[in-house]
């Protein structure tokens, strides 16, 4: 205790020396190592190793009793480390201390004891005992104890082995590395083991560490396999056989079976048993579970069953017990106790016990039977006995026996037979039986019909009828009773189904019509066969010689040939050969071919001919691929000589070569960029097209190589022209690039395109958007306000300006906004993807101040909406169908349209499930809309069927719309009718196809039951009602459909119409079949865009930035889809304007300065997307009108608007001092410029003219003159926002000095001289003394140049040629030397020359011709346009320009006497409207301006002249005027459909706004007529009736397309014109009436009365008597209709008279009616009765009784009361 407070004690002291040592000294890190094991001393280390200088002794922070000084010895003094013990790492790994030197340093010190490699590895156990399943896999896993080593790293464990070499074919060991360098060990068992081949293995495992040598450690490993039920019990044997008799007792043992198990315990114990569902159902047999015994469980019975199959299971006793089984066979043994039974089978038909007489040696009569249960497989003995030897027994088996015959039988010899049958077995005792039986003979035919003779012949034509007879056959037969009744009968060959026979009378007949091409000879034999059983029969040969006639039309080897030729194939090269074969002889069969139009009439073809004969087909034309057609449809006919034909279709495809180079158009391009523009931004689109096709027509581009090439980069596919690099470097003002296009094969364009491109610097950088494209999707059914996205674009860095942006083109509905700071895109309008699915915005972005915009396209894709429902043209529509219908036929097409696009668009079809739509009769094509009949209508006898047709879209949530379809069954037609394939043929064919093109084949066939056929069919075309007239022709007999005439997509894209069928003979119950062709045109590209203008006038005002939207050129396209996609190019002028390739706007995207351009023309190309490319162009004139965007312009002033002039003192008042003239670029008012002056001592010495600036000096300079004069002059334009300039004038007065007191050696001079003056010519002298001696010099001065002087004299004479324009007056100073030396008198003169301008400039127009467009409703005072002239020279009087205009109405005007509309301000040159415009009167002017100058002699004015053209350009300012009839005429009876009248308004105005619609506004509520809103044209819709109504007043609206829109209205009577149409109607279909006999003739019986609805002749009904029996003894008024009697009457001649009375009327064609009159004829007593007999005789015998002797007759032919006859006895004899 005391050494551990020392301990504390020591370690705290050390802890504060430390502390107080870090503030004083320094502290030191010391690690040493040393190996484990070394002897005891050994030196460790030096603890002043450590330190920078040598230390004399240290002070130790540990105890001596510590482990560190217990295992190791430190020299205090010297600092040596030693080891005291040999150190064992495994106890001790480091030690740890603090040294302390006397002078306060620290030394931390740390010992680490290395490793080294003294333990082996040890597992935990020397022996592990495993059990392991049989059953276990390979791979399964067994964990073991790793075995640990002390030592670590390289020296701790580092594997495991097993030492036994053949263990490695079962086990192998897997080991890894777990924490603390601990092994996890696994044995793996490597294949599956074996209990039953060895029970237990031992193996070695051996652990190794890494020294070296390595030290190992083993564990022994023993293994136990543990038994699992893998082995099935096995039988001894695989089937076992007993004997038991069949009288064994129960329980009697049978046999005994035995299995074994390889498997122990449980898994090896079996048992017994007996599978009680394959064998022993009856349970007949037990067996012992255990020992395997089989015991009898019931008594056995040998003829029930002789053999027994047992299956017996042996199952051993495991968890999952396995099986085996063994097939054990026990036989039971007989006893006899059973007598053999026989049977007896007799084998005549009815089973009686009879025999034909006619039965053969060795014929069965019956079959015998015998059997002995217990002799099943030993013999009976059978014998037979009686039947006199007719008959034997003849064994066929075993136990069976056949009765025969043995010798022939006769019945008439004997006609019954006992016959008797034993049989005995072999038993003993043995046993037997008997029977006995009567066999009856039966009588037969025995004698065969007999023909006349064996062979004959007859011969007929092939065109005799059905049912033509053909011979009589008779045969005959000798037999009795039906033996001798004989039928007749044709043996059956291929020729069946041509001949019938009679079975009775043996007459043979044509069953079909001949045809000799299929049966030159027809061969058959007839059958005759008596009644007997078995009938008895013989043959007769019938040969029929079959005659030709030319029934067969020719048969082409094809229907169709299809074949490819090149174009540009040799002419007369002949590519294909047809063929055709007749089958009648060479008489009739021998063909010529011709081409055909397809109505057998012969056809030239301007490109094929065909020879005759052979038939081949050649060329007779050049072909040219790309100019013509692509396909050629041809019809070829072969006709026979007697005139029966056929054709064959002959389709033929002109193969492309390539033979065009790729060629541009335009060939010219022109665009202009900014010097800022961001690579990569679309520069322009070049476009070639190759009229080849294919890959021949394929078209890449390429960049020719120059010097500017690489700036740019082309998009190769699609000619899209990329900026590539920057351009802020270039200096050049425009670039050209020529751009090469070439086809797959290398054809290369020739010439190529040349584009020029024009760099528009600025030397302000514009803002720049930070993408080149932005894409944006908004849906349809945004609201507006919608934000649809946002673009951005950046200033410059030096700007401080803020960014504007606004949409300059691709919005002309104005859908959409952009807030011009933010560029947030906004909606505006309502979206509609199915009118525009998409919008191409061109923004820009600018500053207030920059010259050229940046510009972005933003694609917003308006996305679609399931906001339309599919629509069908009708809600119900309706059709009849044959009940014999066949199923599969197509019988309606159902079609609905949505306008959405995508899947919201896409409309599937499906039929609505109800009692009157059954879904198994018909069904419905999902995606086609047909509807089919998939069963026979004759199934139910419903007559009608409603099935509703559903529509429905793709759409979440969809959206749906129902058709009812009525299906009307005829339930009249017959099994025999006629009826097309389909009733609904649609087809799609190009309105490129030529006239004659066959287009669809309809087939129509006859329906016998199950049977078709399609011959004997005439094929006609009829119209549709509410259709157009299709323009089609249809073959009569093949129903095949030509184009009779072209077709054109853009006037008509749907044909509809009906086809007809008629069978030629009457035996049909319906004799025509009616189906429907749908023909849809499908476009091709046939229509160029055409502008809506040849010539578009625009105007832009001019400014300091861009102007944005400057105009929209139009053009329309008559083709659909891509045909009709338009696009349009700029083809010049690409500096200043753009063009939006999709909308035509035309957007000013560099400033416009008028002064530098006043007008600008482009040509603009608009160029569809179809193949090939058509395109059209148009001239645009943009006219830039002026701003006051220009000050006036000092003429002579330097840059720095100063001016110094010298003057004299002396100049007198209204003297000219100056001119300060300045100009205005700006036209008009704006260049109109006034000045004014001021002086800075407002001492008003001077004054100035407003218009000339000429500067003079007033009264009050020449009274007090300064030296020094400062003016100030300003020159201010007429602008409405004036703009103004200023100059300054520093006045220097000389010979002022005089005045002032200053020296007299300075004398002023002043010249003038016009600046046309010659050179050399003297202006003045500056001699300053008549007599010389002086010598003269200009010194100085602005004019030393100009002029100079002589010497001598003292003239100033010109030196070079002045102007005025330049410099209007010059100071020159003199220098005048005495010569005389004794003087020497200097004079100065001062000399000021005045330059006079001459009218040396003529004035002149920046355009040649001025050409402008004006709204033809400008307004009385208008400016029309602002001429602006330009004068050179320097004073007003010459540089004023004066307009005046002059005007010859032959250019201009028309032949309107109106006066001309203009008038020309003649001092600003402004074009005003004096007089109301009419385009319509007047479309355009031409007249001449001219400019003339005021030079004040008007013999010296200059003057020029310009041409200008004004084109009035429309307005709507006029309404349509109908100039067609307001009456028309149609008879009651015109077709639904008919064309009754052409509206016709016209409207003077242009384009839009002269475009007119038709509408029916009022009138028409019942929908009797329908008005084509584009042409004009009324049709007929529905039925008229005279009757009913007879004029229809129609009220038709004309209104224009213009803004606003204008429109018309006329009244239309249609009168109704009336047609015989109603027949006249009797007031009763059946009139009663009577009449007495005997009346004299013309005796009244009834008056009858018809009426007629029509009109006039129509109306008038006459009457007749119709024949019939008894019609003669009437006659009837044809005008009253009264029926009286022509005759006598006598009612017991006739009682009664049906008369049939017409009413015809009297139109052309007359139509009448009948009605019946039932006449009864009445009675009158006009006949006696009359006997019988006149007399008669009655003989009585005697002693009669009472009774009736006798009846007297007597009758009376009148009716009733007299014709009652009462008897009486009038008299008797004596």
């Amino acid at each position: 205790m005391g050494h551990e407070n020392d301990r504390t004690l020591l370690l705290q002291t050390l802890v504060l020396w430390l502390l107080w040592a870090q503030t004083l000294g320094q502290v030191f890190n010391l690690t040493l190592t040393v190996e484990e094991g070394l002897p005891a001393k050994t030196i460790v280390g030096d603890i002043g190793a450590a330190l920078s200088r040598p230390s004399t002794g240290y002070f130790i922070s540990e105890s001596r009793d510590s482990y560190v000084f217990r295992d190791l010895e430190v020299g205090a003094d010297t600092g040596i480390i030693s080891t005291a013990i040999i150190l064992d790492r495994e106890n001790r790994d480091k030690y740890e201390f603090v040294a302390a030197t006397l002078t306060g340093e620290m030394i931390k010190v740390k010992i680490v004891v290395k490793d080294v490699n003294d333990h082996s590895p040890v597992f935990s156990s020397e022996k592990v005992h495993l059990q392991i399943s049989e059953l276990s896999p390979p791979g399964s896993r067994f964990q073991l104890e790793g075995a640990k080593d002390q030592d670590e790293g390289e020296f701790g464990t580092q594997g495991y082995r097993i030492i036994e070499s053949e263990m490695l074919e079962l086990f192998q060991l897997e080991y890894r590395n777990g924490s603390d360098n601990h092994f996890s060990v696994d044995l793996m068992l490597t294949r599956k083991l074996d209990r039953e081949t060895r029970v237990a293995y031992s193996l070695t495992i051996e652990a190794f560490d890494g020294g070296i040598p390595a030290r190992t450690g083993r564990l022994q490993v023993n293994i136990h396999v543990l038994d699992e039920n893998d082995n099935p019990p096995i039988f001894n044997q695989t089937e076992y056989q007993a004997l038991v008799p069949e009288d064994a007792p129960v329980m009697s043992a049978v046999c005994q079976v035995h299995a074994t198990d390889l498997d122990t315990g449980e898994n090896g114990r079996v048992t017994y048993e007996i599978n009680r569902r394959q064998s022993d159902s009856n349970e007949v047999f037990f067996i012992n579970e255990t020992t395997g015994v089989i015991y009898l469980n019931k008594k056995l019975d040998f003829e029930m069953q002789s053999f027994h199959e047992l299956i017996i299971r042996a199952r051993d006793s495991g968890a999952q017990p396995e099986h085996s089984s063994t097939f054990v066979g026990v036989k039971v043994l007989n006893i006899n106790d059973n007598n053999p039974s026989i049977s007896i089978l007799f084998l005549s038909e009815t089973g009686d016990a009879v025999v034909s007489e006619a039965a053969g040696i060795g014929d069965y009569v019956a079959r015998i039977s015998v059997s002995d249960p217990n002799f099943e497989e030993e013999r009976v003995i059978v014998t037979l006995e009686g039947g006199n030897g007719k008959f034997k027994l003849k064994q066929t088996d075993d136990f069976l026996y056949a009765l025969c015959v043995n010798t022939e039988l006769d019945r008439e010899e004997k006609d019954l037979y006992e016959l008797k049958v034993l049989a005995s077995d072999f038993g003993s005792p043995p046993l037997s039986s008997e029977i006995v039986f009567l066999v009856k003979v039966m009588d037969t035919n025995d004698c065969h019909p007999v023909f006349e003779k064996d062979v004959y012949t007859v011969t007929v034509a092939e065109d005799i009828p059905q049912g033509s007879s053909l011979i009589q056959m008779h045969a005959q037969d000798a037999d009795d009773g039906v033996n001798s009744y004989v039928t007749y009968s044709i043996l059956k060959s291929n020729q069946n189904s041509l001949i019938n026979i009679d079975p009775e009378s043996g007459l043979v007949t044509t069953a079909a019509t001949l045809d000799r091409e299929r049966e030159m000879e027809m061969w058959f034999l007839v059958v005759a066969v008596d009644g007997g059983e078995p009938a008895l029969s013989s043959t007769a040969t019938v040969t029929v010689m079959v005659e030709d006639v030319n029934d067969n039309e020719p048969v082409f080897q094809q229907q169709l040939y299809n074949v490819s030729i090149p174009e540009h194939s040799h002419i007369g090269s002949c590519f294909l050969q047809v063929v055709a074969r007749d089958a009648d002889s060479p008489e009739f069969g021998t063909l010529r071919y011709s081409l055909s139009d397809g109505f057998d009439k012969q056809d030239k073809h301007p490109l094929f001919q065909i020879n005759p004969e052979t038939g081949e087909l050649c060329v007779s034309q050049d072909i040219d691929r790309d100019t013509g057609q692509t396909i050629h449809d041809i019809l070829v006919k072969a006709e026979d000589p007697g005139g029966l034909s056929a054709q064959t279709y002959v389709h033929i495809e002109v193969e492309d070569l390539n033979d065009n180079s790729p060629v541009f158009n335009p060939e010219q391009y022109a665009v202009s960029i900014s010097s800022h523009t961001h690579p990569g931004t679309e520069i322009l689109n070049v476009i070639a097209t190759d009229q080849d096709s294919g890959t021949f027509g394929q078209v890449t581009y390429d960049i020719l190589p120059g010097d500017m090439s690489n700036l740019f980069m082309l998009d190769k596919q699609t000619g899209m022209l990329y900026l590539n690099s920057t351009l802020t470097h270039l200096s050049m003002a425009s670039m050209k690039l020529f751009i090469t296009a070439q086809d797959s094969e290398g054809l290369t364009s020739a010439p190529p395109a040349e584009v020029t491109i024009s760099v528009v610097h600025s030397a302000q950088v514009p803002v720049v958007f930070q993408k080149s494209r932005y894409t944006f999707t908004v849906p349809e059914d945004a609201p507006f306000g919608t934000s649809v996205g946002t673009v951005e674009a950046i200033n410059p860095d030096n700007s401080v300006e803020s960014v504007s942006y606004h949409i300059s083109s691709g919005d002309p509905r104005g859908l959409f906004s952009v807030h011009p700071k933010s560029g947030l895109i906004s909606s505006t309008q309502p979206l509609d993807h199915e009118s525009q699915p998409y919008v191409l915005l061109v923004l820009q972005s600018f500053t207030g101040t920059s010259p050229v915009y940046s510009t972005t396209q933003v694609n917003v894709t308006i996305s679609d909406v399931n906001d339309n429902a599919p629509v069908f043209a009708k809600d119900s529509d309706t059709i009849t169908v044959s009940q014999n219908t066949l199923p599969g036929t197509v019988l309606f097409i159902a079609h609905a349209h949505d306008y959405d696009s995508g899947a919201n668009g896409r409309v599937n079809y499906y039929l609505n499930s109800g009692e009157s739509s059954p879904s198994d009769i018909f069904v419905v094509d999902h995606i086609l809309g047909t509807v089919t009949l998939i069963q026979s209508l004759q199934l139910d006898g419903q007559q009608k069927y409603n099935l509703e047709i559903l529509a429905k879209d793709e759409g979440e949530p969809s959206l749906s719309s129902t058709l009812t379809l009525t299906v009307n069954v005829d339930r009249m037609t017959a099994e025999d009718t006629l009826t097309f394939e389909t009733l609904v043929y649609q087809v799609e064919i190009g309105e490129g196809y030529r006239k004659d093109a066959r287009v669809i084949q309809v087939r129509a066939h006859h329906s016998w039951g199950a049977h078709t056929s399609a011959s004997g069919l005439i094929y006609s075309l009829e119209a549709e009602p509410g259709f157009p007239p299709a323009p089609f022709r249809i073959h009569p007999k093949s129903g095949w459909l030509y184009l009779s005439h072209s077709l054109d997509y853009e006037t008509e894209p749907m044909f509809h119409f009906r086809v007809l069928a008629t069978a030629r003979e009457a035996t049909l119950s319906n004799t025509t079949a009616t189906a429907t062709v749908i023909v849809l045109v499908l476009d091709v590209n046939d229509n160029a865009p055409v502008f809506s203008s040849d010539v578009y006038y625009f105007t832009m005002s001019e400014g300091s930035s861009p102007q944005g939207l400057v105009g929209t050129v139009k053009a329309m396209d008559k083709d659909s889809g891509k045909n009709a996609q338009l696009s349009y190019i700029l083809l010049s002028d690409g500096k200043f304007f753009r063009i939006d390739a999709k909308t035509g706007e035309i957007i000013n995207w560099v400033a416009l300065d008028r002064e530098q351009y006043s007008q600008h023309c482009l040509k603009v190309m608009v160029t569809d997307q179809g193949h090939p490319r058509l395109n059209d162009t148009t001239t645009v004139h943009i006219l830039v009108t002026d701003i006051n965007d220009n000050l006036p312009q000092f003429t002579h002033l330097p840059a720095s608007k100063e001016l110094n002039v010298q003057i004299w003192a002396g100049l007198p008042t209204g003297a000219l001092v100056t001119n300060i003239f300045a100009k205005d670029l700006d036209a008009g008012e704006n260049g109109t410029v006034a000045f004014s002056l001021a002086s800075d001592d407002n001492l008003g010495h001077f004054e100035i003219d407003s218009k000339s600036g000429d500067i003079n000096a007033t009264v009050l300079f020449t009274q007090n003159t300064q030296p020094y004069y400062t003016l100030k002059v300003t020159a201010r334009d007429s602008g409405a926002t004036p703009l103004e300039d200023t100059a300054v004038i520093h006045l220097q007065v000389y010979g002022a000095e005089a005045q002032f007191g200053s020296s007299d050696h300075q004398t002023v001079r002043h010249f003038s001289v016009r600046e046309d003056a010659e050179p050399a010519a003297v202006i003045g002298s500056a001699s300053v003394s008549d007599k010389g001696g002086f010598h003269y010099s200009i010194t100085e001065g602005d004019g030393s140049v100009h002029f100079d002087i002589d010497s001598s004299s003292g003239d100033i004479y010109i030196n070079q040629p002045l102007d005025y324009e330049s410099a209007t007056q010059y100071f020159l100073m003199v220098q005048a030397e005495d010569i005389a030396l004794s003087s020497g008198m200097n004079t100065t003169v001062l000399v000021n020359v005045m330059v006079e301008d001459v009218n040396d400039h003529t004035p002149w127009f920046p355009d040649k011709l001025v050409t402008f467009g004006l709204k033809e409703d400008a307004a009385v005072g208008t400016l029309a346009y602002a001429f602006h002239a330009k004068d050179a020279d320097g004073t007003l009087s010459n540089s004023a320009v004066h307009y005046s205009l002059t005007f010859d109405p032959e250019l201009g005007l028309s032949e309107s006497l109106s006066p001309f509309p203009f008038q020309i301000d003649p001092y600003s040159g402004s074009l005003i409207v004096r007089t109301p415009l009419d385009r319509e009167t007047t479309p355009s002017f031409a007249f001449t301006v001219t400019a003339t100058d005021q030079a004040k002699r008007k013999t010296e004015r200059k003057h020029a002249s310009v041409t200008a053209q004004v084109f009035l350009l429309d307005v709507n300012d006029n309404r349509p005027v109908f100039i067609s009839s307001d009456t028309v005429q149609v008879v009651e009876n015109a077709e639904v459909g008919s064309l009754l009248h052409h509206v016709v308004a016209i409207d003077g105005d242009l384009d839009e706004n002269g475009l007119i619609s038709y509408v029916i506004v009022a009138g028409n509520k019942k929908g009797f007529f329908t008005l084509e809103e584009k042409t004009g044209l009324l049709f007929l819709s529905a039925v008229l009736d005279y009757e009913t109504q007879r004029s229809h007043r129609l009220t038709i609206r004309a209104v224009d397309h213009g803004h606003p829109l204008l429109s018309s209205t006329q009244t239309l009577t249609v009168e109704v014109e009336d047609v015989n149409d109603q027949p006249p109607v009797f007031q009763q279909h059946i009139y009663n009436a009577s009449v007495a006999e005997n009346r004299e003739p013309g005796e009244p019986v009834i008056r009858i009365s018809a009426t007629d609805k029509d009109s006039e002749e129509n109306a008038v009904v006459r009457f007749s008597l119709l024949p019939g029996p008894g019609y003669e003894l009437f006659t009837i008024n044809p005008h009253t209709g009264l029926i009286s009697t022509s005759s006598y009457l006598d009612r017991e001649e006739y009682q009664h008279f049906t008369l049939r009375v017409q009413a015809r009327d009297s139109g052309l064609p007359p139509l009448s009616g009948t009605a019946t009159v039932l006449c009864s004829v009445l009675d009158d007593n006009d006949n006696p009765p009359e006997f019988m007999q006149s007399s008669f005789q009655i003989s009585l015998p005697e002693n009669l009784p009472a009774g009736v002797i006798h009846t007297a007759q007597a009758s009376d032919p009148d009716h009733k009361e007299n014709g009652t006859i009462l008897y009486s006895i009038l008299g008797k004899e004596p």
